[in-house]
């Protein structure tokens, strides 16, 4: 999963400079820790079934009760995480799927907390399916930022995104897109890049132009979950994965940059604001990688922490990826449970072999644990498919396209060339 990350007031111990046997994570020394975005999933039903999702149990119906809701909020404030503003993101299969007379309770519920004004930033992951002028004037009266799933064209969103008939979702997703447009509810959208999508980044750049699509995130189909392979995991793929953000980019430049592309915006902050997603010790923050920095949570209570795709999977080397419930426990109960801890000694095992060998750790943070885990078989490893296309091309295509601005032409871009760790005397 890619995220646009904000930094948040603390986080982890540093990797650099950091013992390898960290501590084991206890209520006693959480003090490090802070909320950064909370996933709620209010029933793990979707609508449709797109062949690249990575969640099971899309057909379950069944929804978060209130009593539920209410006991998780109160173990969130009570946690002593919420240090910050957070990102409260609706997310699931299909969030619209539960009515908006659901959602009309539980934001009652949530607002109940006097810090949530102030602290809660309310955002929707959607199919766009399912929307109606209803659910637009219910998503700008509590200013709920809106996430839409769409893949470009006609014959390239329905190649993967159909309803369980086997029918294409176009026409029905452009309508609710058209919708949003309609109620002037601001909304950005995510596309996932496939073996369809990847040769076609001029169709796709003029889609988004002709429908008035500003805000963008590209995410490249990755092996996750329920997704057990990927259709660019064949030889070739990096290549072709280039060519096409390459090609976008050239296309958004060429106009002025219309386009607000999430993975260049990135790479550009990273290049021209270095430390501007970086924690107290100065390294790069992931919140990915954090231990609470992503609290997920299932409509039953039972949650995770680090990537939101390790909710609910079944994994043989750690028991389970959920590391508790909070409707009989609280967050902490994780730092008992066995397999948060192996997972949380391996994620930063695997941070540490990033940062002694990868010249972009310092831009990524040791990359997703879950594109770790899925890709590599273990969050102690390194390099994944999801890096490469979403940090280390996006910063090599921005990076060359300013120093040819800047009539640059080293071998190696002056930006990156700087020590490693084990060169400049910091231990790992």
């Amino acid at each position: 999963m890619t995220l646009a990350i904000d930094p948040i007031s603390t986080s982890s111990a540093s990797l650099r400079g950091a013992p390898s046997d960290i501590p084991k994570l206890t209520p006693q020394n959480s003090d490090r820790l802070a909320l950064g975005l909370l996933v709620i999933q209010p029933s793990p039903f979707c609508n449709i079934n797109c062949d690249y999702c990575y969640l099971p149990n899309r057909t379950d119906t069944r929804r978060m009760d209130f009593e539920v809701l209410e006991t998780i909020m109160d173990k969130v404030w009570d946690s002593g995480l919420v240090q910050s503003p957070f990102s409260l993101l609706w997310h699931a299969g299909e969030p619209l799927a539960v009515p908006i007379s659901w959602y009309e309770k539980a934001f009652e519920i949530i607002n109940r907390n006097p810090q949530a004004k102030d602290y809660v930033i309310h955002s929707v992951q959607t199919n766009g399916t399912l929307l109606t002028d209803k659910w637009c004037d219910f998503l700008k009266e509590h200013e709920v930022e809106v996430g839409l799933s769409v893949d470009g064209p006609q014959a390239i969103h329905d190649h993967h995104r159909k309803t369980r008939k086997g029918e294409g979702t176009f026409d029905k997703t452009m309508r609710g897109l058209e919708t949003l447009k309609r109620n002037e509810v601001p909304f950005g959208v995510i596309t996932v890049i496939s073996d369809v999508s990847i040769d076609h980044p001029d169709e796709i750049y003029d889609f988004y132009r002709e429908n008035g699509i500003t805000g963008i995130g590209f995410n490249i189909e990755e092996v996750e979950g329920a997704n057990e392979t990927s259709s660019l995991g064949k030889e070739g793929g990096h290549e072709r994965v280039y060519s096409f953000l390459k090609r976008f980019y050239e296309r958004n430049k060429a106009d002025g940059f219309p386009l607000n592309v999430r993975e260049f915006q990135n790479a550009e902050r990273n290049i021209l604001e270095p430390g501007w997603c970086s924690d107290p010790s100065g390294n790069y923050y992931n919140q990915e990688a954090d231990p609470f920095g992503m609290v997920n949570v299932d409509c039953f209570g039972n949650f995770s922490s680090f990537s939101p795709e390790l909710l609910g999977q079944p994994t043989e080397k750690y028991g389970s990826f959920n590391f508790g419930n909070l409707i009989s426990g609280s967050l902490f109960d994780a730092t008992v449970n066995e397999a948060f801890q192996k997972v949380l000694t391996d994620i930063e095992a695997g941070n540490r072999k990033c940062a002694e060998t990868c010249e972009f750790y310092d831009y990524c943070g040791g990359a997703s644990p879950s594109n770790k885990y899925y890709e590599n078989g273990s969050f102690d490893s390194t390099e994944t498919h999801q890096c490469i296309s979403t940090v280390q091309m996006p910063m090599q295509i921005v990076l060359e396209d300013m120093e040819s601005d800047l009539e640059l032409h080293d071998r190696i871009s002056p930006i990156l060339e700087q020590a490693h760790p084990a060169e400049d005397g910091r231990s790992l």
